[in-house]
């Protein structure tokens, strides 16, 4: 008898770890070319806006609600078929408006504050987002969102690196996506800057 609860106990272990595990499947982003993109001497850069609750859930988790509090998670990637590596440690990413507003990305760490008593994220340009603010903890204190942050420095040859940039803005129709500082590593020059909008027609 003492068997045959141990046998159903260990069972129930397994199926719990089991379903934890399809609970905490990692996020993963897929080639450039799968979102919206554009290359360039033969380096490729993809990007696309979590614009909706179902994709910040899916990469961040249904705590860290970032829309709710005005921040735009813009996952991007870069794909470096060349052979040799390129430079990125001084790359620029900006949001653009339709009317030609730009935002720059703000740093992970700071995201969290955003999600304090208090605080108002103002839209790309200016101007609150009327969106409720959190009344006792705060869900942007979330260590995947510092985790998931776009941070390479180097893109290996024909490897790639991909990462969240967080914009303090809400989404709008239109919105395009600029970046400029990818240079070859050995030469130090720099390659031609991208700007595509982040849902393509």
């Amino acid at each position: 008898m003492l068997t045959k609860i141990r046998c159903v106990i260990a069972s129930i272990t397994l199926v719990s770890v089991a379903v934890w595990a399809s609970d905490e499947t990692p996020f993963r982003a897929k080639a450039a070319a799968e979102y919206a993109h554009q290359a360039s001497e033969k380096v490729m850069v993809g990007a696309k806006a979590f614009d909706t609750e179902d994709l910040t859930a899916e990469a961040f988790g249904k705590k860290a609600d970032l829309l709710k509090y005005g921040v735009l998670p813009v996952l991007v990637v870069i794909e470096n078929k060349r052979d040799r590596a390129v430079d990125i440690q001084n790359i620029l990413v900006e949001l653009v408006a339709t009317d030609g507003r730009h935002g720059q990305a703000i740093p992970p760490e700071d995201v969290m504050h955003l999600g304090e008593v208090g605080k108002k994220p103002p839209k790309l340009g200016g101007g609150p987002l009327p969106f409720p603010l959190p009344k006792k903890k705060n869900p942007l204190n979330s260590l995947e969102i510092v985790e998931r942050a776009f941070s390479a420095k180097v893109i290996p040859a024909n490897d790639s690196v991909s990462g969240f940039f967080y914009f303090q803005a809400s989404p709008e129709a239109g919105d395009s996506l600029y970046l400029s500082g990818i240079r070859d590593a050995r030469s130090s020059k720099e390659l031609l800057y991208y700007e595509f909008p982040l849902a393509p027609k």
